[in-house]
């Protein structure tokens, strides 16, 4: 068996990857490269969007589906269940999101509004094929799955499997869940989902633009090793969030030089006034950290700290604007935005 990202792992997740998600929550226009009924799209069929069989391409192999799936089990992160259930769909299985006390995010939660809960399976270490196979899917969604290349082929043993179109850290939320809805066979409530969803981040900054635009920010977390670690690309997802709602990225982080993981800096403890600006975000893992890092005098000394221009967030909340679905950006609009307009007015 092939290895799989193990449960500390996962929970680590927004450490890992979210600095490399340099799709996150694309621009409001049209994504084109991800209409479901067109050939660029990676998508073809005998006639319209939801006529079966369907084979949708994908960068580790093609799925090719014979009729409209029944029973579906999610491999992903977290996002591969975000969308099925967005789209009405409860998976027959998942793998847990183990940020989570109770394995499921709370948007999903929220969602789900008391149905019965999918089946959780349990592992360490290697995805659990053989449970898998149990179930008797007709698909998989791994479309979120960073273990993907590994995995790929016994996933595709046991049911049609949904790659991620490019990479997982590529696809935008817009491409991935009009892939799966093409999966499911539910084209039309995806593409309405996008609409929806963008109609949200549009009313969000058109009602705050007089609070947040011109506003710069910094978004920091501590690395593996504990130092302080920030976000210098416009392009993270997290940013790309923000930014969206008007504010700019300071320039301050931007031009600092990579370190480490991908689109992030390490900031010497002297050097913690370069995370200042209008606003600073921090997302932490755990009390033990944002105990350490308040705690400190060069970065209670910060301008925006002194003036209640701080936000902090907790892993959860973060995971929501770093790993953006159809369900976690409201959640994200709602959790986050109030406490950005409120940090901008300081």
């Amino acid at each position: 068996m092939t290895e799989i990202l193990k449960p500390l792992t996962r929970r680590s997740l927004f450490g890992l990857a979210s600095g490399a998600l340099v799709a996150g929550l694309a621009g409001c226009g049209t994504d084109k490269d991800a209409e479901p009924a067109a050939p660029a799209g990676g998508a073809s069929s005998g006639g319209s969007a939801d006529t079966f069989p369907v084979t949708i391409k994908g960068a580790e192999g093609d799925a090719v589906i014979p009729a409209k799936p029944q029973k579906v089990v999610t491999v992903g992160f977290m996002r591969d269940i975000d969308e099925a259930v967005s789209l009405g769909v409860v998976p027959v299985g998942i793998t847990p999101a183990s940020n989570f006390d109770s394995g499921l995010p709370p948007w999903v939660e929220a969602k789900l509004k008391g149905a019965a809960a999918p089946k959780q399976l349990s592992y360490e270490d290697n995805l659990p094929f053989e449970q898998i196979a149990a179930l008797r899917p007709d698909l998989i969604l791994a479309t979120d799955s960073y273990s993907l290349a590994d995995d790929y082929a016994n996933l595709k043993a046991i049911a049609p499997t949904l790659s991620y179109e490019v990479d997982v850290a590529e696809d935008s939320w817009q491409t991935r869940v009009k892939r799966i809805g093409l999966a499911l066979g539910r084209s039309a409530e995806a593409a309405k989902l996008v609409t929806d969803v963008e109609a949200q981040i549009a009313k969000v900054k058109q009602d705050n633009t007089a609070k947040l635009a011109g506003k710069t920010f910094t978004f920091n977390l501590l690395n593996g090793e504990g130092a302080l670690a920030t976000i210098i690309l416009p392009t993270d997802a997290s940013a790309q969030f923000i930014s969206q709602l008007g504010l700019t990225l300071s320039k301050s982080v931007t031009t600092l030089p990579q370190a480490g993981l991908a689109g992030r800096a390490v900031v010497a403890q002297e050097n913690t006034q370069l995370i200042d600006a209008d606003v600073v975000l921090f997302s932490f893992r755990t009390a033990e950290e944002r105990a350490k890092v308040e705690g400190d005098r060069l970065f209670q000394n910060l301008a925006a700290v002194k003036r209640g221009a701080y936000v902090p967030l907790e892993v959860g909340t973060a995971l929501s604007l770093a790993f953006p679905s159809t369900l976690s950006i409201p959640f994200a609009l709602d959790a986050i935005v109030p406490k950005l307009v409120a940090a901008a007015g300081k």
